[in-house]
């Protein structure tokens, strides 16, 4: 079972505001889809992975001193596309080998005689 934290516990917490966490959140240091909204007994919450949120905060709260949040945004976004990239497709056949970054390709198929079969799909979906 997931480990949550509500919205209101992360803002007490670390003493941050509401408009704070949604400034970060319109910014893309907090993605959009860690929100995560659950009934309760006094209507609709959120809540957040503890971990995730907790670090997140924690990093954000740490580097702010020192770069502005668009740059610290930039520098996150940067980092998952860093880690996106280092995700290859290796061929290997009995005269050479070759690397090619997920992202770089336009079009993978498998064909079996007139069937074709795309692979890539799959591909992207396992990088992300």
């Amino acid at each position: 079972m997931e480990d949550l934290i509500s919205k209101r516990e992360v803002l007490e917490r670390y003493g941050i505001s509401y408009g704070a966490l949604y400034r970060w959140k319109r910014l893309g240091l907090i993605p959009e889809e860690w929100f995560i909204k659950k009934s309760t007994v006094t209507g609709q919450e959120t809540f957040f992975n503890r971990e995730q949120i907790c670090q997140r905060v924690e990093l954000i709260l740490e580097r702010k001193e020192n770069i502005s949040l668009e740059e610290l945004a930039e520098v996150l976004a940067g980092k998952r596309k860093e880690q996106q990239s280092r995700r290859r497709l290796i061929l290997e056949t009995r005269f050479d080998r070759r690397e090619y970054s997920v992202e770089e390709l336009k079009n993978a198929v498998l064909t079996d005689g007139e069937r074709k079969i795309s692979i890539l799909d799959y591909l992207r979906e396992v990088s992300l």
